[in-house]
């Protein structure tokens, strides 16, 4: 058996079996880090806003934040591995939808968790408050309704996206080609 990549023809597997197997194992692996990270970071979320005792949100939302480190390399490895991976199979990048829907919804778990998320866990930490009376009244409504919010759409998404593969649903991309302009009939040159 050869460990030579497969026919050079459009839409043939361009990796070896040896190198696309190791490069799924790679992509399972980083994708699935990705997701329990998105999952770690819902599970410290809403303990954080449930809990009445400002020391342990304080420390939930730290926490939080800890995990989070796991995020970007994570999601970087799934993006990269991910694309590698389409490229060197008969899918592609760009030829079938499942494939471009898969990467349009990582993007958006990466972009909307670097701009948005990271900014209000950040901002938890210092709101969690004490009332007058003694009471605690956590962090600011809107930063703990997002922190819910983000880790559970994000987890919807990635969950998405591992159905996506599993069932490669729509099929190919449909290019447009100019139309093929057929030659006259000899009989009617004349």
């Amino acid at each position: 058996m050869s460990n030579r990549p497969a026919a050079t023809k459009r839409g043939a597997r361009r990796l070896s079996p040896r190198a696309y197997k190791l490069l799924s194992v790679v992509h399972l692996v980083v994708a699935v880090g990705w997701l329990g990270v998105t999952l770690g970071k819902l599970v410290l979320g809403l303990a954080a806003v449930l809990t009445g005792a400002p020391p342990r949100a304080q420390s939930l939302y730290l926490a939080m934040d800890a995990i989070d480190i796991a995020f970007p390399p994570l999601a970087i490895a799934t993006l990269v591995s991910g694309i590698v991976l389409s490229l060197g199979t008969k899918w592609g990048l760009l030829r079938h939808y499942w494939v471009v829907t898969k990467l349009v919804l990582t993007l958006a778990v990466i972009v909307t968790a670097v701009q948005i998320e990271d900014r209000y866990v950040r901002r938890a930490v210092p709101s969690l408050q004490w009332r007058d009376d003694g009471t605690f009244f956590g962090a600011q409504p809107l930063s703990a309704t997002l922190l819910l919010a983000l880790p559970v759409i994000h987890l919807l998404v990635l969950l998405v996206a591992t159905v996506l593969s599993v069932y490669k649903p729509w099929g190919k991309i449909r290019r447009t080609k100019p139309p093929v302009r057929a030659e006259e009939p000899v009989a009617a040159r004349r």
